[in-house]
């Protein structure tokens, strides 16, 4: 199996297991997992995203046969350019990690969307994904054939500690970014499965366009449905550790009423195309 998307790291607020890479790595064992898709954990806070980022590389030139790297990049922070520049030219950048809900883009004003201040957010303000610097940075990444995943949330917000309460990134804006871009491979990371179906809708250029299911969990037959409506091809293995716990993407496959080909497919044969793992 491949997992598509997981960190590598600890998390601020709760100690998290399989954090460390050697912990990982027997973890991924125990789940017969062979290779994961990786990014730095402390990126999601770090301002300077280049240690992250070097730490990340330090990591995956250890056990190149087990991790991938996908570097994070903060389109919104002064210097970003030169940081791709850094993991592209130095680190041999092929996947790009982005976060558009934690590193706040851009600041619009408006009126605070009553969706979003009813569940419980009242701190919230409005950003918005494709400013000029995103867009810049998705040409970048059209320019060198990188993949990106786009983190639409990284966990459940009903579990966020209270100082920090982050909503997910909008179907709007991720399927803005999918339209207006589609020489790139887009992964789309996090997303539940009302967000799949919902961006996949939306989605003017959905042969590029790809989900992993590490949040999806359910409803019931959840695989399946996703497998109807968009193809096993656009569909991965995800497990979003150490956040969320693997078994259950794990499990959702396995039991997934779909034959033996389509479940290899979903488990590594499309990871192994799209990252040319």
């Amino acid at each position: 199996m491949i997992d598509a998307n997981a960190f590598l790291g600890e998390w601020p607020f709760r100690r998290l297991p399989y954090a460390q890479p050697e912990d990982r790595l027997r973890k991924m064992d125990a789940l017969g997992i062979e290779k994961a898709v990786v990014s730095r954990l402390e990126n999601v806070f770090y301002k300077d995203l280049l240690v992250g980022n070097e730490e990340l590389h330090a990591i995956v030139r250890r056990y190149p046969d087990r991790f991938i790297p996908a570097y994070t990049i903060n389109p919104g922070f002064p210097g970003w350019e030169h940081d791709l520049e850094v993991c592209i030219n130095d680190f041999g950048m092929r996947n790009l990690r982005l976060h558009p809900n934690y590193h706040q883009y851009s600041r619009l004003k408006g009126n605070v969307p009553r969706m979003v201040e009813a569940r419980g957010y009242p701190n919230y303000q409005q950003y918005h994904f494709l400013d000029d610097q995103a867009q810049a940075l998705l040409g970048k990444a059209e320019e060198h054939d990188l993949v990106v995943l786009i983190s639409i949330g990284v966990e459940d917000p009903r579990f966020a500690h209270w100082l920090m309460k982050v909503p997910s990134v909008t179907m709007i804006d991720a399927a803005e970014a999918v339209n207006g871009f589609p020489g790139v491979r887009f992964l789309v990371c996090g997303a539940v499965f009302s967000e799949v179906t919902s961006l996949w809708s939306t989605a003017y250029h959905q042969d590029n366009l790809y989900f992993e299911n590490s949040r999806v969990q359910g409803p019931i037959g959840d695989v399946d449905d996703l497998c109807a409506l968009m193809g096993a091809d656009h569909l991965l293995f995800g497990s979003n550790l150490p956040i969320n716990y693997a078994e259950s993407a794990k499990l959702s496959i396995e039991y997934a009423e779909v034959d033996a080909a389509v479940k290899q497919a979903l488990f590594s044969g499309n990871a192994e195309r799209l990252f040319g793992a």
